[in-house]
């Protein structure tokens, strides 16, 4: 696949359906910040920039972009978006407001950062019909290439759509030596595209839900490099680094072109999701997205493994409403999600009774589904979050999660599944006993 013949196009799928990648450039190199002035002149007709970055991203790359663009002749308004008192930025409506509120008029909008610098930004721009670019600064995350924003609103983790950056730079040596705690979260959120193609396929046969075999299978050729050597990951191995950043971009245009978030989240994504809800109601922090999606691969592979023994469903009514005590003052806008649910979590329930379809999607599954032992084991060799201690925490706070997580989101995953199973509640502390304490 050559990512440079796939910016700034639009084609017929094999899906039957047109696809716009609205990304004109991608520039990986150690000179990638000396192409900003031209690239971005090429994009817009003015030379009013706002840079957004926050205290360690303005040191690695953001001020050498404001001097190269300032050299340029560009008009650079530099913002630096604060710490929260958990330590880093997060993208929340709070933060959003404050943002906004110093947003200058400009021509564009460019981000140094990764996940939250990179989706305030996006944000606030799309608000401000502006187009966007980023400079990235770690293989973190696949939101680089993503239209979408995934904010905490109301307390609630959402997906609201904005718009794909119209470019993306990053400088190779900054990449490859990022802190290995953020590469090791891109690894996460990369290695759980299998499972959420498949939820994907889940949703396909039992909701109708359009699916798109390109765009699923859109990084199968880059997992070899990180996925069967992940000791590359650990030692930075220069090809291994490019290789997994190359997979994020390719699964945030994957969810550009398709318009949702379905070719890279699915239920394992909701455990970190909840986790996040849960700091902002105790206030107990919450580590990386990604590591805590690599946890949440690890538990959702375990789940369709114990899916795939099942010759005939024996469906149970799913959990009528949400616990309301547990989310207190989220419970509201907790419940709005899970009531979009219900229409289809009665359809799943009512078409597991169809031999034919179960069937269909058990080997559409496997075809996909990777064992929890392999997950584990390439995170682990990698030198990723592989148990709920890596990502600080408890046993009790993970279990907490896990009953909760599939709650918060208006999509089914394999989470309702197993809950319509049975297999939820009660495997969950076995599958964490033995899948993600040590």
């Amino acid at each position: 696949m050559n990512l440079d013949k796939l910016l700034d196009t639009t084609f017929t799928c094999q899906c039957g359906r047109s696809h716009k990648v609205p990304i004109r450039n991608i520039i990986y190199s150690e000179d990638a910040l000396v192409h900003l002035p031209e690239v971005l002149s090429s994009l817009v007709n003015g030379r009013h920039i706002v840079l957004v970055a926050d205290l360690r991203t303005l040191d690695i790359l953001g001020r050498h972009a404001r001097e190269v663009l300032e050299q340029a002749g560009w008009s650079v308004h530099q913002i630096i978006v604060p710490d929260s008192s958990h330590g880093s930025p997060v993208c929340n409506d709070t933060t959003h407001n404050w943002l906004n509120e110093h947003f200058p008029p400009a021509d564009i909008a460019l981000a140094v950062g990764s996940g939250v610098i990179n989706d305030l930004t996006k944000w606030s721009a799309f608000e401000h019909d502006l187009p966007y670019a980023v400079v990235a600064t770690a293989a973190t995350m696949n939101g680089y290439t993503a239209a979408n924003v995934a904010p905490t609103l109301k307390g609630v983790k959402t997906l609201i759509t904005a718009r794909a950056p119209l470019a993306v730079f990053a400088v190779p040596s900054v990449i490859i030596n990022a802190p290995s705690e953020l590469t090791a979260a891109g690894l996460g959120d990369t290695i759980a595209k299998p499972l959420s193609s498949a939820d994907w396929l889940f949703n396909n046969i039992f909701c109708n839900e359009n699916f798109c075999r390109y765009c699923s299978e859109i990084i199968n050729s880059l997992e070899p490099y990180y996925f069967n050597k992940p000791e590359d990951i650990k030692t930075r191995r220069p090809a291994a680094i490019e290789a997994l950043f190359n997979a994020l971009l390719y699964s945030g245009i994957a969810m550009t072109i398709i318009g949702t978030s379905a070719p890279a989240s699915g239920g394992e994504h909701l455990l970190s999701h909840t986790l996040d809800m849960m700091s902002s109601l105790d206030g107990v922090p919450h580590d990386l997205h990604g590591r805590q999606v690599g946890i949440g691969t690890i538990f959702s592979a375990a789940l369709y493994e114990r899916i795939f023994k099942i010759e005939t469903p024996k469906p149970l009514s799913p959990p009528s409403d949400i616990d309301s005590t547990f989310w207190a003052g989220l419970a509201e806008n907790v419940r709005d999600q899970y009531d979009l649910k219900k229409s289809a979590l009665k359809t799943i329930y009512e078409k597991l009774t169809d031999a034919q379809i179960w069937q269909s999607f058990i080997s559409a599954a496997r075809q996909q589904v990777r064992s929890p032992d392999e997950i584990k084991n390439c995170l682990k060799t990698a030198g990723a979050a592989h148990t709920y201690a890596d990502i600080k925490c408890s046993r009790e706070r993970l279990m907490t999660a896990v009953l909760h997580m599939h709650e918060i989101r208006k999509r089914p995953t394999i989470i309702d599944l197993a809950w319509i199973l049975g297999i939820l509640p009660d495997s969950a502390n076995e599958i964490i006993d033995t899948w993600l304490t040590a």
